[in-house]
This record gives structure tokens, C-alpha cells and sequence, in this order.
């Protein structure tokens, strides 16, 4: 009002919260378990297995018997409302276990299911490294198990799929496929955890990140990817049990066809906080996500190192999210400049396989088990003619590295180098004024000169890194 302007502050202190607090789906009132079906457990470490729906004749009492491998374990009984309507639910314990329900009414036995089990679910999502089909004619394994489990199908219209079973590496029609890793990822989960496992595969070949947003008009909409996926993880009433993602995905944003008509990396981070956010939405329950970082211009896109700054963008995803990590597919062997053959993909589940034990199984391990991640990169002096590249971990040196560093995009700077512990000091062939720093340009790069941690896991590739002008005093 024409007064001098009053500026008034206040300083909120936030915590974290350890955990997010659980949040209990809500059962249909008419709602009964299928056969095969899988019962996610939550954070009390069981599974709730719900039986609600209304009598067609009226009755005394109702009943449901729960059998674990055969064997009677609880018997529920319950008066129907005066609208003949019932409520039953029962807990169950998350193994290795096959679990069988009779209901019934007046002692009569109405309806059965069998082959029913509890334990952990989890989505995969993103192009074609995450469907892993496509790795030549060779036949899948024959593997399968009664403890690895999916529902529905993962092609174009799931719609006319609404079916449990055992997951398989790949199929007609996509009819119950998780992929090649996924499979890998799921028995080795098994054999570490002793839980079934469930996997709900919504990756899609050949797309964009933006292609993959929910449609906030309409979250199931079947005519986008995301909603195709929702469709089915509320048909397998899993929503309340998705206990993690994984994402791998981003070859088709390496080029300059995306949505703005700019290149993906320029709006990938964002896209993706959206994408997380609606995860969050639709799958309160979610405890962590695990990315991938590609492979350098997978599948041949990229433009004028756009491809290198995807990756930057995919190697800084974790500095927005408290609960997320990362592994590099640089370095897999076999290689797969697209797509990995067999062999190459169960590298990828072997690599994934510690993240998802540490991070929602509590596993501790002796060593690292992450790709290393530079923090940090400064002149050592005010002479510049030398860098430092601070990483999370220590990291091995070979002498034929020198030539995979880039000064403001410039190669043939450094001379050498040296290790000690996680920080590597490259000397360079003269002072630079040189702004950013970069490791491997996918313009000219080999696998088999890659810069490794101790764990041998490849690093993370990055891209324009600001160089300090010395080492500030921390």
C-alpha cells in the first residue's frame, strides 16, 4: 500500500524420516484371492490376504481356512451383515511356502484357491535393456520356479491378460515375460532370501522418457506406457506392495528427436523427478529405485557428445533422491554396444544383485559393490598442471587412461597419471585454463581401457565437470 517493504523470514529445520511410514491398501468389498496369485508382505513382514463380498443366500456364518503346504494353520469365521455382506482377512508369513484358502458358508465350501504365496514385489521399467528379449534366435533357459511370479502380459494391450504365474525369460506375446535379468535378478533374490519374488516388467522398446509419463487425467489410460503398467499392478492388487523399481532406459534420448525438438538430456532430469513422483503416487509403498547409467551411444545415437551429457545427467539422479542408486553397464562382458547378448545380461543382474540386498534387505558387505562416482575435481595448484579427480572409492590406475580425459572437450592434455586410494591426480602436458573436465568421450573410447574401481566395477562415465581452481579447505 505504498509502505516500506517488510521482509520477514523463518528457518524450518526438515528430517528425514528412517522409513516412510507404510500405507495399507484398502481391499475391494468385493474382493477374493486367485489362483497363483502373490501376496506382498509390508513393513511387519507378512502379507495380508483379503476376503470380502456378498453371499447370495442368506447364512448363519462364514468361513475361511488357510492351509500353508497342506497343512491347516487358521480357520476365520465371521456373521454376515444383514445385506448378506462379509469381510474376512487373514495374515500370512512370507517363505518359501504354498498357501491354499477354502470359503464357505453354514460349513458348505462356496470357493477355493491354491498355489498362492508371499513375499517381495518389484517393477521394471524402461526401453529395451530393460525388456532384455532381444538377444538373437537362441532359446531362453528352461529355467523356471514356482517362487519367481508375474501377472499379465507385457504386450501392447495387457487388457484379455489378467492371469498369475511362474515369470518367464520371454514368450509369445510377451504372456507372463520379465526378461533375461530380470529372471537372472529373481532367482539369485530367491536363493539369498528365501522369499518368492515378483516382478512386473512395463519396459517398452525403442522409447523416450517422455514417453513414459502419466497422464494425469487419466493415470490408466491404456494408451500410454505408464498406464498400461498401472493397469496391471491394480489388477494384481499390488499397488500397496511394490517394495522397489528399476530403471533402465534412455538410448532413445540420446538423439535430437525428443518432445521440445532439443536434445533428452536437456529435460531428462526433470522428466524423470516427474516420472518418480508418480511412482510415489501410485505406489505409496516404494522403498528405493535402482538406475542404470548406458552403455556411450547405445545403440549408435547420440550427436556431437549429446550422448555424454545424458549420462551426466543419469550419473546426477541420485543428488535429487535420498533412496536411489546407480550401477554403470560400462564395462559388462560381453559387451553390448545395443543390446547384450545372454551372457552380458547376467552380468547385469549380477551387478544389480548386491545393490537390491543392501538397500531393502539391510545386507552389508565387505567391500564396495558400486560403480565408483567422482565427487569432486580441482587444480592441485595454482600452477594447473595437474588435476585431481576425487571419487567415493578407491579407484585403479592404468597409464593407457590418459587419453580418455577431455579438458573443455580437448583431448591429449594429460600426460599421465597416479592413484592413491579414491583420488587419481592427472598431470597434464602443460597449464591449462581449461573450465570443465570429462571422462570418456563416446567419439573414441575402447572397453578395454576403463577406468575401475578396487571392486572392479567400471566408473561412472561424466561429462563437463567444472574444474576448481584449488582444493578448498573442507
Amino acid at each position: 500500500n505504498g509502505g516500506k517493504p517488510v521482509t520477514q523470514s523463518a528457518t524450518i529445520a526438515v528430517t528425514e524420516p528412517k522409513r516412510d511410514a507404510w500405507v495399507a491398501r484398502i481391499p475391494d468389498k468385493d474382493e477374493k484371492p486367485e489362483d497363483g496369485q502373490f501376496f506382498a508382505r509390508d513393513d511387519k513382514n507378512e502379507g495380508t490376504l483379503f476376503y470380502n463380498g456378498t453371499l447370495t443366500v442368506a447364512a448363519n456364518s462364514v468361513f475361511l481356512r488357510i492351509y500353508a503346504d497342506d497343512k491347516l494353520v487358521e480357520t476365520k469365521t465371521a456373521k454376515p451383515g444383514a445385506d448378506k455382506s462379509y469381510a474376512l482377512a487373514v495374515k500370512l508369513r512370507p517363505g518359501l511356502i504354498k498357501y491354499r484358502v477354502e470359503f464357505g458358508a453354514d460349513g458348505k465350501v462356496l470357493h477355493t484357491a491354491g498355489d498362492l504365496v508371499c513375499g517381495d514385489a518389484f517393477l521394471l521399467n524402461g526401453q529395451s535393456n530393460a525388456v532384455a528379449t532381444d538377444w538373437g534366435k537362441e532359446e531362453p533357459p528352461a529355467f523356471h520356479s514356482e517362487w519367481i511370479r508375474t501377472f499379465g502380459s507385457a504386450s501392447g494391450s495387457p487388457k484379455g491378460e489378467h492371469i498369475w504365474g511362474e515369470a518367464t525369460y520371454r514368450s509369445q506375446g510377451g504372456k507372463l515375460q520379465i526378461g533375461y535379468w530380470a529372471m537372472e535378478l529373481a532367482k539369485r533374490l530367491v536363493e539369498s532370501q528365501k522369499v518368492p519374488v515378483c516382478i512386473i516388467n512395463g519396459a517398452v522398446g525403442g522409447t523416450r522418457i517422455d514417453q513414459h509419463q502419466r497422464n494425469a487425467a487419466d493415470t490408466a489410460d491404456m494408451t500410454t506406457i505408464y498406464g498400461r503398467l498401472l493397469w496391471r499392478v491394480r489388477e494384481a492388487r499390488l499397488t500397496h506392495g511394490i517394495r522397489g523399481v528399476m530403471w533402465h532406459q534412455g538410448e532413445n534420448d540420446q538423439g535430437a528427436d525428443g518432445p521440445t525438438g532439443g536434445y533428452g538430456w536437456e529435460n531428462y532430469r526433470q522428466f524423470f523427478i516427474e516420472l518418480a513422483a508418480a511412482w510415489k503416487q501410485d505406489f505409496p509403498n516404494i522403498r528405493h529405485t535402482h538406475v542404470f547409467q548406458i552403455w556411450p551411444k547405445s545403440c549408435s545415437m547420440g550427436i556431437n557428445g549429446s550422448d555424454n551429457r545424458l549420462r551426466e545427467v543419469q550419473r546426477n539422479l541420485p543428488t535429487a533422491f535420498s533412496k536411489m542408486g546407480i550401477m554403470s553397464t560400462l564395462g559388462i562382458e560381453p559387451p553390448g554396444g545395443c543390446h547384450y547378448p545372454p551372457a552380458g545380461y547376467v552380468e547385469i543382474a549380477k551387478l544389480i544383485l548386491p545393490l537390491i540386498e543392501r538397500d531393502h534387505y539391510g545386507k552389508q558387505f565387505a567391500t564396495s559393490i558400486t560403480p565408483p562416482d567422482l565427487k569432486r575435481a580441482f587444480f592441485t595448484s595454482a600452477a594447473k598442471d595437474a588435476v585431481a579427480l576425487e571419487f567415493d572409492q578407491p579407484v585403479k590406475w592404468d597409464d593407457a587412461l590418459a587419453g580418455q580425459f577431455y579438458l573443455d572437450g580437448e583431448k591429449g592434455k594429460v600426460a599421465s597419471g597416479s592413484v592413491a586410494g579414491n583420488v587419481v591426480t592427472l598431470k597434464l602436458a602443460a597449464p591449462s585454463t581449461a573450465k570443465t573436465i570429462a571422462y570418456l568421450d563416446s567419439a573414441a573410447w575402447s572397453q578395454k581401457t576403463l577406468l575401475r574401481g578396487e571392486n572392479g566395477i567400471a566408473a561412472l562415465t561424466f561429462c563437463e565437470v567444472p574444474l576448481e581452481i584449488r582444493r578448498s579447505s573442507r
